[in-house]
């Protein structure tokens, strides 16, 4: 008597796939998860030195406009006219007014 063996067809077993799926879906959002928090880390770096930059430039421009309204008084300027032997004639004074243009 000969016996023959059925074969059991193969079933996709749901919960093992289930359970792989689960792991791999936690270490996807571990690593993409920490790889978001460095580069949140390292652009919000980026964004305090530009701002140290900022206002290191503001402060640079305070400076030279104080230097600037030193440089240009009346007085320092009428001095330095009156050592090189230059002289106000008041015949020679134009006054310029400008005309506001609004773009039309």
């Amino acid at each position: 008597m000969k016996t023959t063996r059925k074969r059991k067809p193969k079933r996709f077993k749901l919960v093992t796939f289930t359970r792989t799926l689960f792991v791999f879906s936690v270490f996807l959002y571990l690593v993409s998860s920490l790889f978001l928090r460095t580069i949140n880390n390292s652009l919000s770096t980026e964004v305090q030195d530009l701002q140290n930059q900022i206002a290191q430039i503001e402060q640079e421009n305070e400076f030279i406009e104080i230097e600037i309204a030193q440089l240009s008084r009346r007085d320092r300027v009428d001095n330095i006219a009156d050592e090189n032997g230059l002289r106000m004639e008041e015949d020679n004074i134009v006054t310029i007014t400008t005309v506001a243009y609004n773009g039309e």
